[in-house]
């Protein structure tokens, strides 16, 4: 029984240990991203790694903060990167408040507030996607890469 738990623990630590040796080189970014000549109040960039893993990070008062590929903050891949950003807000409508309605909340039919929220995009859609933002970065090992994003 000793050895059967000798084994297991030896298997485990190879699996965990052999799983990180399979990643990606990942560096730290930062950086501000601005929208017609103001931070960009909110959002998230998905940086689309040529022959990698995709890494994202938020934008919070124009500044790139945590980029993340595995684990919060843990960094992006290294590599030729083409940018995807997005800034989004909920869309607010009459038809999307909350209604009167015969039935109680939780009830099966009571169709108010059951869908998700339609969201709308505070930049031109052309930078949602990484192939038509016009957005490519270089990032370099054994360095923090520092990009500034302007968008029209």
């Amino acid at each position: 029984m000793k050895h059967l738990t000798i084994t297991i623990i030896i298997a485990i630590l190879l699996i965990a240990g052999c799983s990180k040796h399979n990643r990606p080189l990942l560096v730290q970014v930062e950086g501000t991203v601005q929208h017609m000549g103001k931070p960009l109040e909110k959002g998230t960039l998905v940086f689309d790694v040529t022959g990698s893993t995709t890494g994202n990070a938020e934008i919070v008062n124009g500044r790139i903060v945590n980029p993340t590929t595995f684990s919060s903050g843990d960094g992006i891949p290294v590599g030729n990167a083409k940018i995807a950003v997005y800034s989004t807000r909920e869309k607010v409508s009459a038809s999307s408040r909350k209604t009167d309605s015969k039935y109680p909340e939780d009830h099966p039919g009571n169709t108010t507030n059951k869908s998700m929220p339609e969201m709308i995009s505070l930049i031109p859609e052309k930078y949602n996607n990484p192939q038509t933002s016009g957005f490519t970065c270089t990032l370099e090992k054994g360095k923090i890469n520092i990009i500034h994003l302007e968008i029209e």
